[in-house]
């Protein structure tokens, strides 16, 4: 039996390693050497609200070393990305893994590190500018490890996209809209994370435990208001959910903690938390939440 066990074992390590070669990650500029557009890097445009290719030209720049020094870091970590993906895509058992991504870099906008899955499916943008003024030098040992981080968390969007193509995100309330947004947050920042919030074995830490309280009490007060929200008020208490001062995310980071509490190092233990979509996240939060809180949770949500 114990043979068998080993011999099984051994052919599921193979079958992935093979499914790992068929992985590619391709590196594009988003700008040309003036820092002109060049159609691949999308930013924010004010004139239609959306993420666009066609942004302000006068944001245009060239690159500096510093930036130029990240994209070196980024570009010297494609392999590994490469033969991640399937253990990144591990609670996504029922969804198909992504094997082809390009990752887009660019020097125009506020956001580090993100995703446009609904344009662009296969798709993986990094700001070289906001990455160098956040987060110093690309030299630094740490940011190694923290750019590993970032491809996790947008790879994990592409994934929750490619799964709501099956599963369409319920959006009908505000309710709705929150748990959708800490859904999708809360898994891409469940890699995200640093190991201030998770230890090397997987484990949720000390400090990350006493930050989860507050934020839990946050979570059920923001949850419950939002049952009777105007828009007005709505747009009020969505404030923080996954955007803002990192450790006062309280739907986001929240539910990364509870995931982290879940699978403690086994990944494969969210599964079900990534079947259940958005609404399960009331049956996660029902089972990690202190009693007096669950209580107020169940009560406001009992037919949810």
């Amino acid at each position: 039996m114990t043979l068998w066990k080993l011999a099984l074992g051994c052919l599921l390590l193979l079958s992935t390693s093979a499914l790992a070669y068929n992985n590619k990650l391709e590196l594009k500029y988003g700008i040309d050497k003036s820092g002109n557009s060049n159609g691949h890097w999308i930013a924010y445009d004010p004139k239609t609200g959306l993420m666009s290719t066609k942004y302000d030209e006068k944001l245009s720049k060239k690159l500096t070393l510093q930036e130029t020094q990240w994209a070196d870091l980024i570009a010297s970590r494609l392999t590994t990305w490469a033969s991640r993906l399937d253990t990144i895509a591990i609670p996504f058992s029922k969804t198909k893994p992504i094997r082809q991504v390009t990752i887009v870099l660019g020097n125009v906008g506020d956001r580090d590190a993100f995703a446009h899955p609904t344009v662009y499916p296969q798709h993986v943008f990094f700001n070289l500018s906001k990455l160098e003024s956040s987060y110093g030098s690309a030299l630094l040992d740490k940011n190694k490890v923290r750019i590993d981080r970032f491809f996790a968390h947008e790879y994990t969007h592409l994934l929750q996209h490619r799964r709501s193509l099956k599963s369409p995100y319920p959006l009908d309330s505000y309710v709705e809209q929150a748990l959708t947004i800490a859904y999708k947050e809360g898994f891409g920042h469940f890699h995200s994370i640093s190991d201030k919030w998770k230890d090397q074995s997987g484990g949720i830490t000390p400090h990350a435990l006493e930050k989860l309280a507050v934020l839990e009490v946050e979570f059920v007060k923001r949850m419950v208001a939002l049952k009777s929200a105007n828009e007005q008020e709505a747009a009020m208490l969505m404030q923080g959910i996954s955007t803002g001062r990192f450790d006062k995310k309280w739907g986001a980071l929240t539910v990364a903690l509870w995931l982290t509490k879940e699978a403690n190092g086994n990944d494969s233990l969210l599964v079900k938390w990534v079947d259940s979509g958005p609404r399960g996240l009331m049956l996660l939060a029902d089972k990690h939440l202190p009693d007096h809180l669950g209580s107020l949770l169940k009560q406001e949500f009992e037919a949810f």
